[in-house]
């Protein structure tokens, strides 16, 4: 009997472990350091009060650092910021994040990106200025990578026209002095936010929040320039929607998810784990997570199998 030579339907690998819950922090960025899991948190302050839209009391918005496994906040780098990620090189933990009081900007109106530092996630470098907007930009996310051979930026804005969003990419050879990268940009033509940036295997992948009917979900897309891009297969999401999950039962039990957005990743105990937010984009949104079992090049080439 001669056997099937059909290819198998591919599989999504990445699976929802876990609910953490509504309420704790938006958007989040994993990283081990010293063998132990953290996370740096976005909380907006609006998520202590129930019933509060999310530009109250922005200018008390903080970006915090969470021990894991003891689930503790150990510090508190940044207030009056948001759109706050991590990322960790050599030793020290580099936050970037969109800074209100330097000009008292208005709620998610950012003009400038930040940096601060620290090797023990308790002592801080005092935040310094590393991107401004030009023509008028509103600055949102960032996320950073160590690149081919420099570091990597990818800042999600709105231009003058208010197109939501595009991604723009610069490069540094510090994490201090960045330069813009000439056409290298994602997101013409299209919806795209909530970004992160990886490079493996000599590929940088951007994931990004895709809109499709009635949803947003999570994708994938690769280039090895940072000019020319590749998309994974629309009908291969990184992660989707869970449609009868409620992300704050307690407080909101009419909600149903339709958002799975700001997803980042980290390798820990012999597994990639991802982080991202359910939700229904008007506010109320949970942290929810995920797991596969490989490392985060597997995972990522995964969507283009």
């Amino acid at each position: 009997m001669k056997k099937s030579t059909a290819a198998r339907p591919w599989e999504n690998l990445l699976v929802k472990t876990a609910v953490i819950g509504p309420r704790i922090s938006g958007e989040v960025t994993p990283f081990v350091l010293k063998d132990r899991l953290y996370r740096v948190e976005n909380h907006p302050r609006n998520l202590d009060f129930k019933g509060k839209p999310p530009q109250y009391l922005f200018h008390e918005d903080e970006i915090r650092i969470r021990d894991v496994e003891a689930d503790e906040i150990i510090s508190v780098p940044l207030r009056d910021h948001y759109f706050g990620s991590g990322f960790l090189w050599d030793g020290r933990l580099y936050i970037f994040a969109g800074a209100y009081g330097l000009d008292d900007q208005q709620w998610w109106q950012f003009k400038r990106i930040v940096m601060t530092s620290s090797e023990d996630l308790v002592n801080w470098t005092d935040p310094q200025v590393v991107i401004e907007s030009e023509n008028g930009e509103r600055l949102f996310n960032t996320a950073v990578c160590r690149g081919r051979d420099k570091f990597i930026m990818l800042y999600e804005m709105m231009d003058k026209r208010g197109k939501p969003f595009i991604f723009e990419y610069c490069e540094s050879d510090d994490l201090i002095h960045w330069n813009r990268i000439p056409a290298a940009i994602y997101g013409e033509g299209k919806y795209v936010g909530g970004p992160a940036l990886y490079y493996e295997g000599g590929l940088y992948y951007t994931l990004y929040l895709e809109a499709v009917p009635g949803k947003y979900e999570t994708h994938v897309t690769r280039s090895t320039d940072l000019v020319h891009w590749q998309d994974a297969p629309f009908e291969r999401p990184v992660i989707s929607i869970s449609p009868d999950h409620q992300p704050d039962p307690e407080y909101y039990p009419e909600v149903r998810d339709i958002n799975a957005s700001d997803a980042e990743l980290c390798f820990w105990k012999g597994k990639t784990i991802v982080y991202f937010n359910g939700g229904n984009q008007q506010g109320v949104f949970d942290l929810q997570m995920a797991e596969f079992d490989g490392t985060p090049r597997e995972l990522l080439e995964h969507y283009y199998e």
